[in-house]
């Protein structure tokens, strides 16, 4: 092979890395718009919301039970976070959330108590909230996105967690 077809295979398979990168991130885009329109569309039926802790269920909730505590609009604002801002945050879940749709999961949630309070700054500061003198925030572990809470995800931690 001579040097110049060497060059141009080189230029080839970078050409093919970058398309299939690009590829890959619009996908995953695509997906997490996808996820976001279900919810969107699916919120008002929501019918079922189930607490754990780990493996231990602490509450399962449905009807007018459930509605009380769940986000009147859920994903209302939504922030990503990069590896950084996750590291503020403990790595296991406090506390889990599934919001379900005759009795199937519509999406879930994980509560993550922030573990380094000055690293906290802006938007993620807003996101926050405070439980038994704990910050916590909402994380869609599934899109890497942190949500804002109303008081009713707080009013069912208070309630169902001792």
């Amino acid at each position: 092979m001579t040097k110049m077809t060497k060059r141009r295979w080189r230029l080839l398979i970078f050409a093919a890395i970058i398309l299939i990168i690009g590829f890959t991130m619009q996908q995953r885009e695509k997906s997490a718009e996808d996820a976001i329109a279900a919810i969107l569309d699916n919120a008002v039926k929501r019918d079922g919301l189930e607490l754990s802790q780990g493996e231990q269920v602490l509450a399962n909730l449905t009807g007018n039970e459930a509605v009380t505590y769940m986000e009147a609009y859920p994903l209302s604002h939504i922030k990503t976070l990069n590896k950084k801002e996750r590291a503020i945050f403990e790595e296991k879940p406090a506390y889990h959330l599934v919001y379900l749709i005759e009795g199937k999961p519509l999406y879930e949630v994980d509560v993550l108590r922030v573990a380094i309070n000055s690293e906290l700054e802006g938007e993620l500061k807003d996101m926050v909230f405070t439980m038994n003198e704990q910050q916590y925030v909402l994380y869609w572990a599934k899109q890497k996105k942190v949500l804002e809470q109303s008081s009713n995800t707080q009013k069912l931690l208070e309630q169902y967690v001792k």
